[in-house]
């Protein structure tokens, strides 16, 4: 267990709470994002799969890739690697991947 001298929380930040994103938008608070609809299954659907270009982001979304033609019937896969893991998708990325997958599962490494 790690134990902190007095007043150390404070120093590195422990004290404070961190906000959490909820993915599935059951906050109740408002967003100004609207989540897309679910798919209603997988079977032969087309995955997009997003490297940020972190080391085994690539070789983690392989694997998914397989287990997710494998377990769950998906369709063809395409692999769209960022230019740089710490800028967000560039527009012009997005828009192939919106014109050419029905979902996208975005790998992170290290």
């Amino acid at each position: 267990m790690l134990s902190l001298s007095a007043g150390a929380e404070e120093v590195i930040g422990l004290a404070r709470r961190e906000p959490l994103l909820d993915p599935t938008g059951a906050t109740g608070r408002a967003n100004d994002a609207q989540l897309a609809p679910r798919p209603r299954g997988l079977r032969g659907l087309r995955v997009g799969l997003l490297d940020n270009t972190k080391p085994n982001a690539g070789v983690l979304l392989a694997a998914v890739a397989d287990e997710l033609r494998r377990g769950w019937g998906v369709g063809p896969s395409s692999t769209y690697v960022k230019s740089y893991f710490g800028t967000p998708v560039e527009e012009s990325l997005i828009q192939r991947i919106l014109k050419n997958c029905d979902f996208v599962v975005a790998g992170i490494g290290d």
